[in-house]
């Protein structure tokens, strides 16, 4: 049997130059090289990188590919989800740089919510809900569909700090009940008396106070984004709810009775507060009865002449947060020995579990 040449399955060309052409990957590819050996060292390469890149696929898309995808489904959710998410985004989409996803283990990922520098429980817990959101998405899309989650297989890393919401001193609280009449008392008072968030609260208006029957109905929320309010939904579900309508509460919004029903409790115009506006009011109640704090700032301004200018200025913060209200309403609602399964139901939880845990 004669032994096969180099050359067989070549052409030589007019200029001297050998080429082949050969099948690979169900596509025709063509080599050329002035020397045979060339030709083949060619469709050798060709065919090495036609496996490397089945293995590829084999692997999954890139990490970060995966994330920008989840980037722009994010975009599309509510600005406090974006707020709590993108930066945990940004850090995993920078860690997981250049790692393909069936690359990814869950000990990588345990690694990953180690390295997070806050340590707070709620911090590290978004980081994770980002990860495991990103490999779901890999896994319903249909073109990548992907098949293995190993955030699901990963465990919170322990000993994270837990922040219990404090509720306010009692001389705070005292301070509402004292001047509750006072206008500048009524987010406040509104707080005290309805355990509400403060987006809830800040979408009250007065067609949602029902004074006949002494109820509250809870639809709805604001929502600021640039400074700018904007009505949605609750936070959950569960957050729509009817509440009883408190005789303090009763007492504040009687100067109001005769407004229009689209009034916003807190702005008393049709209008919700910007967020700048409710920041003023509700230090400034606070700040009248000397529980509130200065605070020296500075900024920059550019004169005409080009000249920048530092400018100190003194801002004041409240030494109570509307929050706070909330976790005093659960207490009251305690020692008034309201049920848990009724007391979620006011507060607008899901479950006993976030009674006991946060309160």
């Amino acid at each position: 049997m004669p032994k096969k040449k180099i050359t067989d399955g070549m052409r030589q060309r007019p200029n001297g130059s050998w080429e082949m052409t050969e099948v690979i990957d169900g596509k025709r590819r063509w080599f050329s090289a002035k020397l045979p050996e060339d030709v083949l060292k060619k469709r050798d390469e060709a065919l090495l990188e036609v496996e490397r890149q089945k293995e590829q696929l084999k692997m999954g898309p890139f990490f970060e590919e995966v994330a920008d995808a989840y980037q722009e489904r994010l975009y599309t959710m509510k600005n406090g989800t974006q707020k709590a998410y993108l930066p945990a985004l940004e850090r995993a989409r920078e860690w997981f740089k250049g790692k393909r996803m069936r690359e990814i283990d869950p000990y990588m990922i345990a690694q990953f919510l180690q390295s997070i520098p806050s340590k707070a429980h709620t911090t590290v817990s978004n980081h994770k809900t980002v990860v495991n959101s990103i490999f779901q998405l890999w896994i319903d899309d249909p073109v990548w569909r992907g098949d293995f989650n190993p955030a699901e297989l990963t465990k919170m890393p322990r000993g994270l700090k837990r922040g219990k919401r404090k509720p306010p001193t009692d001389e705070q609280i005292q301070v509402v009940r004292d001047h509750y009449l006072d206008p500048d008392a009524l987010p406040a008072v509104c707080y005290l008396c309805t355990g509400g968030r403060k987006r809830e609260v800040s979408a009250l208006q007065l067609k949602d106070i029902d004074f006949e029957n002494g109820v509250i109905h809870i639809t709805k929320s604001v929502e600021h984004i640039n400074n700018k309010p904007h009505i949605h939904g609750t936070k959950t579900e569960a957050g729509v709810r009817t509440i009883p309508l408190l005789q303090m509460m009763r007492e504040a919004l009687e100067p109001m009775r005769n407004l229009p029903p689209e009034t916003f409790l807190l702005s008393g115009t049709d209008k919700p507060l910007t967020a700048s506006a409710y920041n003023r009011r509700w230090e400034s109640f606070w700040r009248k009865y000397g529980m509130a704090h200065p605070i020296v700032r500075m900024k920059k301004r550019t004169k005409p002449n080009g000249e920048v200018e530092v400018i100190h200025y003194t801002d004041w913060k409240a030494d109570v947060c509307a929050h706070q209200f909330r976790h005093e309403y659960v207490c009251m609602l305690c020692m008034a020995g309201i049920s848990e399964e009724v007391a979620i139901q006011l507060v607008g939880h899901t479950n006993v579990k976030m009674i006991h845990d946060v309160y």
